[in-house]
């Protein structure tokens, strides 16, 4: 019974475009309770790949989101990709930045969002979305947006609980000893001293570069805080490169098509002259 109606509301929720028994057609859905309206437009001859289950499982997930735009039509809503940056703020605030993401009826600007999701978020997530994936978002066709979801999804959950473990690995015990100052074989002794395990020459190196650590400031918690800090610092450029990239090309079009444009006016005024 629970499968029949997770169906039944499935389909309910698809088909935006029939009728409501009233004769009005593409009718908004009945808000349910605690949740804001999700409908999308079943075109006559599309061929589901997913099943209504699965649907309706994308369907609940976007609406325990609180977006900046009213739900409608997902196709439509999710095209330029804006809500998607929204569903990933919403989980890892400091992985989006908005502003980079404005809302954009042309396919020139919804690509252009859909590649910086793809160069500062996706790519941090540990995938990314082909060209016709975002190709077939931005022309909205017909369970792009649902199976980008249900990808996003899955990523979003692999991505969260890697992070949880980086940040409890990051944390270690303070009585634990790191391994970058005990060697294994260059433990130190009940007097302090180097242990007669280890060779003289690796115990005199492991004592120089302590003594240098020492003489800086530095101790090894600092020193791991400032390369995490360059590794952060360095991924971030690569990603603003990255962006700076896209950006190029999409400047060379521009300065090609007004070419083009100021060509075909200076062959005119010659036909004039």
């Amino acid at each position: 019974a629970a499968q029949l109606t997770a169906r039944a509301e499935a389909r309910r929720r698809r088909g935006g475009d029939r009728g409501d028994g009233g004769g009005r057609r593409n009718g908004p859905f009945e808000k349910r309770k605690g949740s804001l309206p999700v409908r999308r437009r079943r075109e006559e001859g599309s061929i589901s790949s997913m099943d209504d289950e699965e649907l309706q499982r994308i369907y609940t997930w976007v609406d325990e989101v609180p977006l900046s735009r009213p739900k409608r039509n997902i196709a439509r809503d999710f095209a330029d990709g804006v809500l998607t940056a929204e569903m990933v703020a919403h989980y890892f605030p400091k992985l989006v930045e908005m502003h980079n993401y404005p809302a954009a009826n042309s396919y020139a600007q919804k690509i252009y969002n859909w590649n910086t999701l793809n160069a500062k978020v996706f790519k941090k997530m540990g995938f990314q979305l082909k060209q016709e994936e975002m190709d077939a978002l931005c022309n909205c066709q017909p369970q792009a947006v649902e199976k980008m979801l249900k990808n996003l999804q899955q990523r979003m959950a692999k991505y969260g609980a890697r992070k949880a473990e980086q940040d409890s690995g990051d944390a270690p015990p303070q009585s634990a000893a790191p391994p970058s100052r005990v060697p294994r074989a260059a433990a130190p002794g009940p007097n302090g001293g180097i242990g007669s395990v280890s060779p003289p020459g690796a115990a005199r190196g492991v004592a120089a570069a302590e003594a240098r650590m020492a003489n800086m400031g530095l101790h090894d918690g600092s020193v791991q805080e400032l390369l995490a800090e360059k590794d952060h610092n360095i991924q971030e450029l690569r990603e603003t490169v990255d962006i700076l990239e896209v950006k190029i090309q999409k400047l060379e079009q521009l300065v090609r098509l007004k070419d083009s444009k100021i060509a075909t006016l200076q062959a005119k005024l010659q036909q004039f002259e």
